[in-house]
């Protein structure tokens, strides 16, 4: 960021009264930076140089160098999946966040991934609030632990934040069953009412929720601006009443919007106009901060001891993005499920793409560390086998391709079987021409099915694999990753598979 743009939006933070004669005022401007930064569980700056905790609080602190009325806002998932959370389940990544200076945030689906009791465990730890308006507790009453709301103040400008949880968190994650997810929208209508009557004058939900839930939010001006997260986009949206925000994830593009107020009091009536203007700063140039830079390192050096050791190497290139892993067959996906099929000696197995998360490729020739496997399978789940039926079998590859048009990370990379997508048909009619290892799928007989101990909970929509008969349960299963890495050594060399798997229509 130049000298030159740092002098220019310090004027950002005064405001401007105009005096009429008699020394009546008309009015007053006052600027507000809202930045945001979402789904940031990577403590580092990614291969090409963007993002991470460090470069991330470079830029806050520019930020509000350049206006003092900054509010720096995280829209939920830090704690995990990370490579180091799977050892310290995100105690690392909320020492990163209160050194990088957050003000407030709002809990994430993934907040939730070790347990209820972590999620408080850590988030409590942090050196700002976090709130939540849709989250009570299972018997309908009030949830104390987080707040619902906040309220700040800007000179003559009154902002109420609005904490909003992903509405289907029970499903995506593993909260426990003394919480429950309620309508956000609802509840940012309701929340908003109470802050416009103490006073505010703009609202601002931060709503870790699907990109629909906010454009509904922004459409509907429950609120005036939704800071976004969960979605992994690029995002803004200003229709004149409402915007809406998103950064990506990892803090590669920092978002942030700078709303001028204009405030006017005539005849004791007081009226507030605004209007927003929308920048990202690509942190790839971005200069570090030092002393979160040296603690990142500082949890980097504890990792590489262990991590750093090869199990084996790849003829073929692995692509892991989150576009391919969740919409399309991939040789990386094929790789695990096959590892998962053969470790519990199951007929199939079915493993969601959203839990493969390294997001990156590996060009055929890379060495496959232990770090690797790791990063791609950060969540410390566990390989069980199931009984499951055929039409049961059926009915989860339905759930699987369900949302394909959306991205969802329910989307299934298997073992053991094939089948065709037609992604023009209705949901829970997509699916057709299972063959099991070669044969027909028949509806009538049982398979023994390796899945993650998520799924096989109902995780990602996979109820119908609570329905199956555990055959090796979680506690006495044994972790993904390690069958992965197990299998890629016993193979020396991984290689293409000898056949598609899934045929999209």
């Amino acid at each position: 960021m130049s000298l030159l743009c740092l002098t220019r939006r310090a004027l950002l933070g005064m405001a401007v009264a105009t005096i009429l004669p008699g020394g009546i005022a008309l009015a007053e401007t006052t600027n507000v930076t809202f930045v945001l930064v979402n789904d940031s569980d990577k403590m580092a700056a990614d291969d090409d140089g963007r993002g991470g905790f460090a470069k991330m609080a470079s830029v806050f602190k520019a930020e509000r160098e350049a206006n003092p009325n900054t509010v720096v806002v995280h829209a939920g998932d830090m704690i995990s999946p990370s490579l180091l959370s799977g050892f310290d389940k995100g105690e690392h990544i909320i020492t990163l966040a209160n050194m990088a200076g957050f003000d407030v945030g709002a809990p994430g689906n993934h907040e939730y991934d070790f347990g209820p009791e972590n999620a408080m465990t850590q988030l409590s730890s942090a050196e700002f609030p976090f709130l939540a308006a849709n989250i009570e507790n299972a018997d309908g009453s009030p949830f104390e632990e987080f707040e619902p709301t906040m309220m700040k103040e800007f000179g003559d400008v009154k902002v109420g934040f609005i904490g909003l949880a992903e509405l289907t968190t029970a499903e995506l994650s593993s909260p426990g069953d003394a919480i429950k997810f309620t309508d956000p929208v609802a509840a940012a209508a309701e929340q908003s009412e109470t802050l416009r009557s103490e006073g505010a004058d703009f609202i601002v939900a931060i709503s870790h929720n699907s990109l629909p839930l906010n454009e509904q939010m922004v459409r509907e001006g429950t609120v005036d601006l939704v800071l976004s997260g969960h979605n992994h986009v690029v995002w803004t949206y200003y229709n004149g009443r409402s915007a809406g925000l998103e950064s990506g994830h990892d803090a590669m593009w920092i978002g942030s919007v700078d709303v001028t107020f204009d405030v006017t009091e005539e005849e004791g009536k007081r009226e507030v106009e605004w209007s927003p203007n929308f920048r990202f700063t690509d942190t790839k140039d971005v200069e570090p901060d030092a002393e979160v830079a040296a603690k990142v390192a500082e949890y980097e050096a504890t990792l590489d001891k262990e991590l750093d050791i090869d199990v084996g190497t790849t003829s073929i290139e692995l692509d892991s993005r989150r576009a391919s892993v969740r919409g399309q067959e991939t040789a990386i996906g094929s790789l695990i499920a096959d590892a998962m099929k053969k470790a519990v000696n199951a007929d199939i197995a079915i493993t969601n793409g959203g839990g493969i998360r390294g997001d990156k490729t590996y060009p055929a020739g890379t060495k496959l560390t232990r770090r690797d496997v790791l990063t791609e399978l950060p969540f410390g789940n566990r390989n069980v086998l199931l009984e499951m039926s055929g039409a049961q079998v059926k009915e989860a590859l339905e759930n699987g391709v369900s949302q394909i048009e959306e991205g969802a990370g329910r989307f299934p990379q298997v073992a053991g079987l094939s089948f065709s997508v037609d992604k023009a048909a209705e949901p829970g009619a997509r699916v057709s021409d299972v063959m099991v290892n070669g044969q027909p799928l028949d509806e009538s007989a049982t398979y023994k099915v390796a899945t993650n101990d998520y799924m096989a909970g109902g995780g990602d929509g996979y109820v119908v694999m609570k329905d199956g008969k555990m055959l090796i349960d979680s506690i006495s299963a044994k972790l993904m990753a390690n069958d992965v890495m197990v299998y890629i050594r016993d193979m020396g060399e991984v290689t293409a598979p000898d056949s598609a798997r899934i045929t999209i229509k």
